[in-house]
């Protein structure tokens, strides 16, 4: 199974735990700060993997500069 495969299914199991616990809890809110840290490294992982190799994609994509401080 390669390395990102292991990413996602960490990230599904951590995110089932919040599920269930909120669930047991009554809790809405619980986990939610986890739950985005979670998300955000997803789509972040997602967003590097297309700009390495976007394949189809590229004639959509458009790099954007980072503003300078």
């Amino acid at each position: 199974m390669s390395n990102a495969a292991d990413r996602i299914q960490l990230c599904e199991a951590i995110l089932d735990l919040i599920e269930h616990k909120r669930q047991e809890t009554g809790d809405e809110t619980l986990g939610a700060s986890i739950e985005r840290a979670v998300l955000e490294s997803q789509i972040g992982d997602l967003e590097r993997e297309i700009l390495d190799n976007p394949g189809a994609f590229e004639p959509w994509l458009v790099r954007r500069r980072r503003a300078e401080a």
